[in-house]
């Protein structure tokens, strides 16, 4: 017999048709029921098991753009066997430059994924969206989930290194994903084939992103890696064989370029879940409301402005206040989904958070034009009810609802209630995936 077990805590459901809760049932792997501690006991049988929990209950986390695999290998550099979460930021933090081992064992891709994937929960997170995943990583994922070993939700977007010796071209691209025989949406509630990834510009820091106006007074404008063209047909494809696309475009003249393609492609954009990646240097109020017309998920991260922005203001000075436009996506319609780049830049959600909201960034006293600022409510929808979408999931994860999977965390304080900087300090004390326990925090 399935157990059932009522939870008494305050609840922030992210539903919005019942946005707080005081209680909420768990029977398997799936929510079924939410409401007053009254309704809740009614829509279960009599003596069923009861637990009082001390905090404020949230939907889990997903980092929409998380490179894990990677993440799990560089913690098997950096830490011991007995480091937390704590210590794992800031070794990621202090190893900033290093992006981890090239070609590692295949047997350290699985310890990689049961090292890390505790520190993410530890975070809240329940899922995550893997944004570049080579042929090697998906076979680590696949190796774990087979063992039972992939606590973590997992959308593995697969990566296709056009220009390389194994895709020359676009061609070779369309080839090779006409050979899988699957696509998009593939796999199951633990791992799930997701759009592809490419790139059509390069890093903003590099001087890489493509504008519409000139970096300098050269006249240079940043670098295209894919034809206008050739990434048109590839969308067009993608869309008609059911892959999705999500497409690394950093500056203006990049997501301009994706937005045409996309609105180009039709329904599928929505329902093969088509992204822009990055996205946060200068795209025009039309292609932002392109994207948003066709369904586009905008996957942001917070976490690359904090880095880049000092250093975008010294290379464009007074254009660089409005990097990373989340308000200006929201405002559009668009969905936007929250992600880091992890572990490559700062991952804790919390700390995220508070960059949307105050548009800080690293090394300078005055933040980025308050104009793109957002609420910690729309911040945390971003990494709920929005990275659902981006994961597939939004019909089964992204809030505390009736036949939900039991996918929650435990916070010991309202994040949506506190004070901005002490939502910096708010720890997780508990994390489920689909109805187990996968975090406890440990006594202090």
């Amino acid at each position: 017999m399935i157990q059932t077990i009522v939870y008494l805590a305050p609840i922030v459901t992210m539903d919005p048709d019942r946005p707080r809760a005081e209680a909420f049932a768990v029977q398997g792997d799936r929510i079924v029921a939410v409401g007053t501690a009254a309704e809740v006991r009614a829509a279960v049988p009599d003596g069923t098991q009861e637990q009082r929990l001390d905090g404020v209950v949230l939907p889990g986390l997903i980092d929409a753009h998380l490179h894990m695999e990677r993440a799990g290998l560089k913690a098997l550099d950096y830490l011991s066997d007995t480091d937390g979460v704590d210590r794992y930021i800031e070794a990621m933090r202090d190893s900033f430059d290093d992006d981890g081992p090239v070609a590692p064992p295949f047997e350290d891709r699985v310890r990689a994924l049961e090292r890390v994937q505790p520190l993410f929960h530890a975070l809240g997170f329940t899922g995550i969206v893997d944004p570049a995943v080579t042929i090697d990583e998906m076979r680590g994922y696949q190796e774990a989930h087979r063992r039972g070993a992939l606590t973590m939700r997992t959308v593995a977007m697969p990566y296709l290194e056009i220009g390389s010796a194994a895709i020359p071209d676009v061609d070779a691209a369309i080839a090779h994903l006409d050979g899988t025989g699957v696509s998009t949406g593939f796999g199951d509630e633990r791992l799930r084939i997701g759009p592809i990834k490419v790139y059509l510009d390069g890093e903003a820091l590099k001087g890489q992103a493509l504008l519409e106006e000139p970096w300098d007074a050269a006249g240079y404008r940043g670098e295209q890696r894919l034809s206008t063209g050739d990434f048109g047909r590839l969308v067009s494809w993608c869309a008609e064989h059911g892959w999705g696309v999500g497409t690394h475009a950093v500056g203006s003249a990049a997501v301009a370029i994706v937005a045409a393609a996309y609105e180009e492609a039709g329904e599928a954009v929505r329902e093969r879940r088509f992204q822009f990646i990055h996205a946060y240097l200068e795209p025009s109020a039309e292609s932002i409301a392109s994207g948003a017309r066709s369904g586009t998920i905008a996957s942001l991260q917070p976490s690359i402005i904090w880095h880049n922005g000092a250093g975008l203001r010294r290379s464009l000075g007074a254009r660089a206040e409005r990097a990373n436009p989340v308000r200006s996506w929201l405002d559009a319609g668009a969905t936007v989904a929250f992600g880091s780049d992890g572990p490559f830049f700062a991952f804790d959600p919390r700390f995220l958070m508070w960059q949307a909201v105050t548009r800080r960034v690293a090394g300078e006293d005055e933040p980025l034009a308050a104009s793109e600022a957002i609420t910690v409510a729309e911040a945390l929808a971003a990494y709920t009810t929005g990275a659902a979408v981006a994961a597939l999931a939004e019909h089964h994860r992204g809030m505390i609802r009736p036949g939900y999977l039991a996918d929650w965390a435990l916070w010991a304080d309202d994040p949506l209630a506190v004070p901005i900087d002490d939502l910096l300090h708010i720890p997780v004390r508990r994390t489920d995936v689909g109805g187990r326990t996968v975090h406890i925090q440990e006594p202090r």
